[in-house]
């Protein structure tokens, strides 16, 4: 108990500062790093080394609160096809620049919600993907599952598109803090996703669990927990609430009266730490676990780990291009970012820009 003093004699405690869970942070973006410089270093690739692609769904049937992600609602297919279409041109766009012969190590589809994809626009955005990157001789794919929002019918699509990987959102099983940031999402539904993907022959899985949301608890996050490893994840995020609700409007929908303090937070991050832990999970920086052999647990004792937008990463591919509204790309000469809202993307391609 003695962490909690000398934290609050640094000045650390309850110390307001950047916000570090992506590199780089968001606010270092900047307009002066557009197209041109885009174009140039998209032409400049090297064929001989294969890429990573992302590429983000910005729907959701419903907006959970806590998310401060580039998201919005959608009830209708609609607006999801129109931005696969959207999509389209996009990689259209960016073949017309790419030199012959540039193939993906590496595909990520996230959101928002992927999986509000039917397995129909599944095979569609997989086939314009993969006509301008054709998969290398070493390839993942990996998705963000929502398990409200998927099948037996969608995982055998993504199955059938070469999943490797699922990363699945969880944040906290009880039902009252699920209740409070508007996610309802019960140990039962997670499971029977969980087992799906398995019985596909899916052996990777992640899991996003959340620490600091509303009416947490020790027990309840040990609770929480303790589901989690019974679903035997071989990688774990533990993520830290920020509660901005001047930049993300939904979260004025959360009372910040049951929001746990600046140290409750560091208790529960530290039992749900200690309790991965203890499981024989390794610790992979500050907010992430993986079993020992996982790819990130090597990557860290090989000097190889590093972190993007997502998080930790042991991808190698020197180059990651980002599809879609918000979605960011690095390149050696630096990182440029789409448009985050999905109007202005939508605008910028139809009129024929890179966004």
């Amino acid at each position: 108990m003695t962490q909690i003093p000398l934290l609050r004699q640094l000045g650390l405690l309850d110390a307001r500062v950047p916000r570090y869970t992506s590199y780089p942070t968001a606010p270092v973006f900047a307009a002066g790093i557009g197209s041109d410089l885009q174009n140039t270093w998209l032409e400049g690739l090297d064929p001989a080394e294969p890429v990573s692609v992302y590429v983000h769904i910005p729907f959701c049937e419903r907006l959970c609160w806590f998310c401060a992600c580039h998201t919005q609602g959608t009830q209708t297919l609609g607006p999801v096809e129109g931005y696969l279409d959207a999509l389209e041109a996009e990689l259209r766009m960016v073949a017309l620049r790419l030199p012959a012969g540039v193939t993906m190590g590496r595909l990520h589809w996230g959101g928002g919600t992927p999986t509000i994809l039917p397995p129909t626009l599944i095979h569609r955005l997989s086939a314009a993907i993969r006509a301008v990157f054709p998969p290398a001789e070493r390839f993942e794919f990996s998705v963000e599952i929502d398990p409200t929002m998927v099948d037996r019918a969608k995982i055998d699509a993504l199955t059938a598109e070469g999943l490797t990987r699922a990363s699945i959102g969880i944040q906290d099983f009880d039902p009252e803090v699920q209740q409070a940031i508007g996610r309802l999402q019960s140990h039962d539904v997670t499971r029977a996703c969980v087992d799906d993907l398995r019985d596909s022959g899916l052996n990777s899985l992640n899991t996003d669990l959340v620490y600091g949301l509303p009416h947490q608890s020790a027990a309840r996050i040990e609770d929480t927990v303790q589901k989690v490893l019974a679903l035997d994840p071989d990688r774990v995020a533990l993520f830290g609430y920020a509660h901005v609700p001047w930049a993300s409007k939904r979260q004025k929908l959360i009372d910040e009266a049951t929001l746990p303090g600046d140290e409750a937070r560091f208790w529960l991050a530290q039992l749900a730490a200690d309790r991965f832990i203890g499981a024989d999970y390794r610790r992979i920086g500050i907010d992430h676990f993986a079993r020992p052999g996982d790819g990130l647990d090597l990557a860290m004792r090989s000097g190889r780990l590093r972190r993007n937008f997502q998080g930790y990463t042991d991808d190698t591919c020197p180059t990651l291009i980002g599809l879609g509204a918000s979605s960011i790309s690095r390149f050696n000469g630096g990182h440029v970012q789409n448009a985050t809202a999905t109007a202005a993307y939508l605008r910028r391609v139809g009129a024929d820009l890179l966004p």
